[in-house]
């Protein structure tokens, strides 16, 4: 297999600790309106799409119907709480400085709270401004698009480029790019079942510890 030359990684659940945040406030959101451990158990393999995806899900598997403006103001009160509430994953820094590689961050989640979240969390400088979300010419995940764009701002090629991935939707999205992935399964959402999922979805491997990341993208560099 090529050397890894870059790394791509997506933010929330990878970087950041913020999908069990982001799980909370839509589950508070929506109080009332469904059962929280039906919407719990719904919502947690839906994690890393975006809100308007997840709501189109709702109304056709739970039959819970949002407006238009009640999505947005859902998903204002999710980022608010994301940027006031979200840790970095323990040990990323000191992982991902140790990589001594080109990074990139592409996210679901809007550019603001991303760049909240990396500068709170002490990372925004390792991605030199390569952070990439979905606008008019980039389709979220699980389309391809973000990760397409991260991978050419890098100047990476596809074969030697390694995401980092926590949910299905973005293995989905890595894959249809041609690049590989490395699951994360370590943010507190991680359930029973992830790491399958993930595995089913296209990524390469799994791992629950950011402490193994440098071992591993070394590893994979040799084989």
């Amino acid at each position: 297999m090529t050397g890894i030359t870059h790394v791509i990684c997506d933010c929330d659940g990878v970087l950041l600790d913020s999908e069990s945040v982001a799980l909370a406030a839509i589950i508070d959101g929506l109080d009332g309106r469904a059962p929280r451990t039906v919407l719990d158990a719904f919502l947690r393999p839906r994690l890393g799409m975006t809100l308007p995806a997840i709501a189109a899900d709702m109304a056709t598997e739970l039959d819970l119907r949002l407006s238009m403006t009640e999505t947005l103001e859902l998903e204002a009160q999710v980022e608010a709480r994301c940027i006031a509430e979200a840790q970095a994953i323990p040990g990323v820094l000191q992982a991902l400085s140790a990589l001594q590689r080109p990074l990139a961050v592409a996210s679901n989640s809007s550019r603001p709270r991303v760049e909240a979240g990396l500068g709170s969390a002490g990372l925004r400088d390792l991605f030199g401004g390569q952070v990439y979300t979905p606008d008019v010419a980039l389709r979220p995940k699980p389309a391809p698009d973000l990760y397409r764009a991260a991978c050419a701002g890098l100047g990476g090629q596809a074969a030697s480029t390694l995401v980092l991935e926590d949910s299905v939707a973005g293995v989905t999205a890595a894959r249809a790019a041609g690049l590989s992935v490395l699951g994360f399964v370590g943010a507190r959402h991680g359930e029973i079942g992830a790491s399958r999922r993930l595995l089913a979805a296209g990524a390469h491997a799994v791992f629950d510890d950011m402490r193994e990341l440098p071992e591993r993208v070394t590893q994979w560099a040799v084989r």
